[in-house]
């Protein structure tokens, strides 16, 4: 196993800010097994979630499967954030891998592209009962199965400035990216930015411009659609829909929030959270303009989820207790405490009033609903082969097509010749 380059995507760091001000328990719920007897002990690993005020949850997911199978023992084990990908590529090679493990989709593909994880598409007669785009994002390129049950999700939405799109003569907030291009060339037109930040491959993946970033051992996100997109944002820039920020440093996804909160463009995406936690909060007099609307295309989806060793001692325990704290009834408990995630079955996301906040903001519900109901079509960006440099790369070389110095395309193939010099299987 090679350690691939990447920063961590960090969906279990961020949350385990949000986690720490939570509190409750778990509920108990059948579980599901595999061949075999269960019984036994096992290991269960997290990541960065325990705490005080959270770790009461495990204990009793931990207990509860314990009555519910007589003879069985489930040691619960929390790894600190920094250094998580080293940690468990170092317990793969020492033979130390915990049985159950808490992993993101980049982090699982090391270790199922080393044989180290149970295809759980075969050995699980409940993978269907799981969002789609959470399995899928567990389904790599070259290797053949489904390497863990999706755990807690995470999406984005889009947020409008009504008053803003009013003065560029749109009444209606787009809803589709082809219709936001249109609408921030008549904002520009009457002086109003619509963006702060610049497309990425991601982006362009999202919006179906480059439906692959990497596929068939080659990075592919090269293509004329994309490269049209870009070589738009350029005239878009020339007439003033792009803000001066998103340049430096290519735009970030906090930047993009803050200058919304300021009224500074028409434009931007936030987790589903984002009404109540932030705008009530910190731009108070900007909730009444605020209208939000699904993600575009694919809408993309952060997950974090449970995999299972294929290496365990006590293979049967191992899924069973899987397939136990990845259930429907214990996902809700989970994401009650995990303010602004969802669960990964496709069952709690159907009726997100029975774990979500209940909103102070009307307009907070409808984002709670809206990302409930974009799950199906949720998927997760980028590839475990495409690292963080690569996307500051292509950022760097699509913001200077943006100014003219290059075109589109020369932006996107230098980018893709990046990548695939830099890859890390």
């Amino acid at each position: 196993m090679k350690h691939r380059s990447t920063a961590v995507a960090g969906l279990a760091v961020a949350a385990s800010l949000i986690l720490a001000g939570c509190t409750g328990g778990g509920s108990p719920a059948p579980g599901g097994g595999g061949d075999g007897e269960i019984t036994g002990e096992i290991t269960f690993q997290t990541w960065s979630l325990k705490n005080d005020k959270f770790t009461p949850y495990f204990e009793d997911v931990v207990a509860s499967f314990e009555k519910e199978h007589p003879g069985t023992k489930v040691t619960w084990i929390d790894q600190p954030g920094d250094g998580y990908e080293d940690k468990i590529l170092q317990q793969a090679e020492s033979g130390e891998l915990p049985d159950v493990i808490n992993l993101p989709p980049e982090y699982a593909y090391s270790l199922a592209s080393a044989d180290q994880l149970l295809d759980l598409g075969s050995a699980s007669k409940a993978i269907d009962d799981y969002v789609a785009g959470g399995v899928a994002a567990y389904q790599y390129d070259g290797v053949e199965g489904s390497f863990a049950f999706p755990w807690y999700l995470g999406t984005e939405l889009n947020y409008w400035n009504k008053a803003l799109l009013a003065k560029g003569g749109v009444t209606q907030a787009p809803t589709t990216f082809d219709e936001t291009l249109d609408a921030a060339e008549k904002l520009a037109a009457a002086g109003v930015p619509m963006f702060s930040s610049v497309p990425s491959p991601k982006t362009l993946q999202i919006v179906g411009a480059a439906p692959d970033i990497y596929k068939d051992g080659e990075f592919v996100f090269n293509t004329p659609e994309a490269a049209k997109i870009i070589d738009r944002y350029a005239e878009l820039y020339k007439a003033g829909a792009i803000t001066a920020e998103a340049l430096q440093g290519a735009g970030t996804a906090n930047s993009n929030i803050n200058i919304f909160n300021t009224g500074g463009v028409a434009w931007t995406t936030a987790g589903p959270n984002y009404i109540d936690k932030d705008v009530a909060v910190n731009a108070p007099n900007l909730l009444p303009d605020v209208d939000v609307t699904n993600g575009f295309g694919n809408p993309p989806l952060f997950v974090q989820g449970i995999s299972v060793s294929k290496n365990s001692d006590n293979s049967a325990t191992a899924l069973a207790f899987a397939e136990f704290v990845t259930n429907t009834a214990n996902q809700i408990e989970f994401v009650k405490l995990a303010a602004g995630f969802f669960p990964g079955t496709i069952e709690a996301n159907s009726d997100p009033s029975v774990f979500a906040e209940a909103p102070v903001n009307e307009l907070q519900g409808t984002a709670t609903s809206l990302a409930a109901e974009q799950m199906a079509d949720a998927k997760q960006t980028g590839a475990p082969q495409y690292t963080e440099a690569m996307e500051t790369y292509a950022k760097q070389q699509i913001a200077l097509a943006i100014t003219g110095e290059i075109s589109g395309q020369e932006a996107l193939d230098k980018a893709v010749e990046y990548a695939q010099q830099n890859v890390v299987d």
